[in-house]
């Protein structure tokens, strides 16, 4: 997996490339939770896109928990703790889904000790688009 961390230094370049990141290749948001920190993403309870079926939405659970992300992007407050990860993963089940999405973390949101889960879909952008924006 390609990694591409920002530390606290970084806060305002990191926090730019992600708006951006959004607005240029970011759909609409699929699910979205908030949890205890730790919580695996089968357990978070979620709330679906209203224009996504149930089955459509475990399945890209599925996904993200059986194949490999290629790419991680991570920011970390004052250099040691994990603020926001965003996480890569093409998703091809062979019947629904065939795109790319982006499991998003955002940590100690909206309260301490919990974090917001989101999952973002990319539609037809590819790994190496994804990679070649996190470079530069």
């Amino acid at each position: 997996m390609e990694r591409f961390i920002y530390n606290s230094d970084a806060y305002e370049t990191f926090h730019e490339k992600l708006d951006d990141f959004h607005d240029n290749y970011v759909y609409h948001l699929i699910l979205n939770g908030v949890a205890p920190k730790g919580t695996d993403l089968e357990s978070i309870k979620m709330t679906k896109n209203p224009n996504v079926n149930y089955k459509y939405c475990r399945r890209i659970v599925g996904g993200f928990n059986n194949i490999k992300p290629e790419v991680s992007v991570s920011y970390f407050r004052d250099n040691k703790e994990l603020s926001i990860e965003c996480v890569f993963t093409k998703i091809n089940d062979n019947e629904l889904i065939n795109h790319m999405f982006m499991l998003q973390n955002v940590m100690d949101w909206p309260q301490d000790n919990s974090f917001s889960c989101q999952v973002w879909y990319l539609g037809d952008v590819n790994m190496n688009q994804i990679k070649e924006f996190w470079n530069n």
